[in-house]
């Protein structure tokens, strides 16, 4: 069973619709068409193995490549990068005073950070993407002597 481009729509706004919304990104677009999507969709795609034949117009061929065992990790992937793309646009908000009414829009880059470092480290746990090198020291088992 492969997913479709609105498919994978359906569920990625599921997701971040709401939040997209907030930073004046498409957060209701469900049919395959979703532009805002692209970007997210494409790159979950390359980050498991895969590659789409145009990173601005990803379709549902793009999407066949996705094997049922990778959707889990595809759908967190494009998750992150959503979150990702609407911190990029949340950065340029700011609280708001009219009179007795306040929006408080400087505050949601704060809470994207917090979720896209909550998403980083469960697709960390999950999949084991995005871990760090391990350093450690090699211990050279010769002697020196000296020369007469």
């Amino acid at each position: 069973m492969t997913i479709s481009r609105a498919n994978a729509e359906a569920l990625l706004i599921a997701r971040v619709g709401a939040l997209f919304t907030a930073v004046s990104l498409d957060g209701t677009t469900i049919d395959g068409t979703n532009s805002d999507l692209n970007g997210p969709i494409g790159w979950a795609i390359r980050q498991i193995g895969q590659s789409v034949d145009s990173p601005i117009a990803v379709d549902d061929d793009d999407l066949a490549r996705v094997g049922d065992s990778y959707l889990d990790q595809f759908l967190d992937l494009a998750e992150l990068r959503c979150l990702e793309t609407a911190h990029s646009s949340a950065i340029t908000l700011v609280d708001i005073t009219a009179g007795p009414n306040r929006e408080a829009l400087g505050q949601l880059a704060q809470r994207l950070e917090e979720r896209i470092k909550t998403k980083r480290e469960q697709i960390e746990r999950d999949y084991g993407i995005g871990s760090g090198l391990e350093a450690g020291y090699i211990t050279m088992g010769f002697a020196e002597h000296e020369t007469t």
